[in-house]
């Protein structure tokens, strides 16, 4: 993926789709916490984060190598073009930052780029189409996002070509709508990814998303609003939440947070750390009770009668104001300094209800009880 200040992907899915594309397989059953909701696992770059360096081993071998051994079903990735039209596993045009060599791929051929060893130990370059080889063998989807940014109709159908001819699942992603649509032509009925730049907006609405679509956003984006999470699933888009260098956040307290909102999966540069975090039991830890001694429920409740139910404000142990409601044959009665009562009618049934709203360490409070008046 494209790192930006701030970055989000919207996943657009075309109507039919062929065998060799699907929608990626549910998280490893072995790893998953039974008691709660993980999401799916996507290795970001082939899954090559190490230690605090999300991009250490990034599109080389042992990335791959690694997380399909722990189970990642579904890879994302970067392709180039060489000058002699080679598709290769990279995601900066310029060799420097990840490997001994120097200069740019789109200027480099094949026989240099093969003498070129990846950093940290990372071996050579991997082929697009040795990749695409190994995820069919291994039962995996590849999310290979074709990176030139100039418009080469040559790379455009050589990119496609490789792809069918692969026979792997695959799903065609781009930052550029004019490229999905040549894509869309070149191969139909393959899912296709669009990663939007929400430096031109960042609300994202259902109706922003075509028809379809999954739709993949940025942790913070998120974080700064919640409710997208709910509107697109409400509106019955599929969601993903990613990360990346500038915006931090790919960590266990990061993947908790996005767990909380119910994406469909979660695309990290950590792959083995996620899944030890998924396993984890203090992710599943239950909220704690709320408690509330003041607000107590009337063994009995009289006909025609004022019954005081709370003599003032009323707060839980997590600091939280009880409200009471009152439904049927009564009716709740305020007083001074929060006291509420209730004043019944002759006959029939009352409910009385005590609720307090739940808070990021507490689960809501909440306490009723009928009454026939007599």
């Amino acid at each position: 993926m494209r790192i930006a200040l701030i970055c989000s992907a919207l996943v657009l899915s075309t109507a039919t789709v062929p065998a060799v594309a699907s929608e990626p397989a549910a998280p490893d059953k072995s790893v998953a916490a039974t008691t709660c909701y993980v999401p799916e696992l996507i290795a970001h770059r082939g899954g090559g984060g190490v230690g605090k360096d999300p991009y250490l081993l990034e599109n080389s071998w042992p990335a791959f190598e690694k997380s399909v051994g722990l189970g990642v079903k579904v890879l994302e990735t970067d392709v180039r073009f060489t000058v002699d039209n080679v598709a290769i596993i990279m995601h900066d045009d310029a060799l420097e930052r990840t490997t001994n060599g120097t200069g740019l791929v789109s200027q480099s051929t094949y026989d240099y780029i093969k003498t070129l060893q990846l950093d940290n130990n990372g071996g050579q370059v991997p082929l697009f189409a040795d990749v695409l080889k190994y995820a069919k063998d291994n039962n995996v989807s590849v999310w290979p996002e074709y990176k030139p940014a100039m418009p080469n109709p040559t790379w455009v159908e050589l990119y496609a070509q490789l792809v069918k001819d692969s026979g792997a699942q695959v799903v065609v992603p781009s930052f550029l709508k004019p490229e999905l649509e040549q894509f869309k032509t070149l191969l139909p009925g393959y899912p296709q990814i669009w990663f939007q730049d929400p430096l031109s907006g960042l609300n994202v609405k259902p109706s922003d998303v075509p028809e379809g679509a999954w739709a993949g956003l940025i942790n913070v984006v998120l974080s700064n609003d919640p409710s997208i999470a709910d509107a697109l699933r409400t509106s019955g888009i599929t969601l993903y939440a990613w990360y990346n260098l500038i915006t931090k956040g790919d960590d266990p307290a990061g993947w908790a947070a996005m767990a909380k909102l119910k994406p469909k999966g979660i695309i990290t540069d950590y792959p083995e750390q996620y899944q030890q975090w998924a396993a984890s039991t203090t992710y599943c830890k239950a909220p704690r009770k709320q408690k509330a001694k003041c607000a107590k429920l009337p063994k009995k409740l009289p006909a025609d009668a004022r019954v005081v139910l709370l003599k003032r404000t009323c707060t839980t142990n997590a600091g939280k104001k009880v409200i009471v409601s009152v439904s049927g044959k009564g009716k709740k009665q305020k007083g001074p300094k929060g006291k509420v009562s209730v004043v019944t009618k002759s006959s029939g049934k009352v409910k009385i209800t005590y609720k307090a709203k739940k808070t990021s360490k507490y689960a809501a409070f909440k306490k009723a009880k009928k009454y026939r008046l007599r």
